[in-house]
């Protein structure tokens, strides 16, 4: 009885601690104060589209069908995959592998203003490759993809929370002299 209330102690107290600290599961990716998005993409039914735009959802964020109507845009102006051969065994056989998915991204505020001009985000893996077990092989690229894509979008809603949380610049006191005369 005195381990289990020990342990029970040691749980609560690790939680508290955790929690107190402001950490939270990697996966969780919250944006805050944001109330619609809109999406703008050559692509609008690729996989990435398609995530981001669930991702937008599950953090209670509208994805808008017009720039007019949103707070913010995203704008995708391209998404690559890309796999090449890491490395070669002594037979000179492909060993391993190397994925890369790639996004340029820019976030727009309503007005049409850049928050956040034109940035790539990357995201690589390496994975072994064994051409006795081609289709789990691919199964795995296909599951390390949908994984870097997931980091992708992380990213994405990472640096759309930093814009939109960003403190206003203040005001210099001779501008605020101008604007009051």
């Amino acid at each position: 009885m005195k381990k289990l209330s020990c342990l029970v102690i040691t749980v609560l107290l690790a939680t508290a601690t955790l929690a107190g600290c402001g950490w939270h599961l990697r996966g969780s990716g919250q944006v805050d104060n944001i109330s619609s998005v809109h999406i703008s993409a050559e692509q609008r039914y690729s996989d990435f589209y398609t995530a981001l735009s669930r991702a937008l959802k599950a953090n209670q964020i509208t994805v808008a069908r017009n720039a007019t109507e949103a707070e913010y845009s995203i704008v995708i102006l391209s998404h690559r995959s890309d796999r090449r051969t890491a490395s070669v065994s002594v037979s000179a056989r492909v060993s391993e592998y190397q994925l890369t998915e790639e996004v340029t991204v820019m976030i727009l505020a309503a007005d049409g203003k850049p928050l956040l001009s034109r940035t790539t985000l990357t995201s690589e893996r390496v994975f072994d490759f064994d051409e006795n077990d081609v289709q789990s092989k691919e199964d795995e690229a296909n599951l390390l993809r949908r994984e870097m894509r997931e980091d992708l979008i992380r990213q994405v809603l990472s640096r759309l929370d930093s814009v939109a949380n960003r403190p206003a610049t203040p005001v210099a006191p001779a501008e605020q002299n101008a604007a009051a005369n």
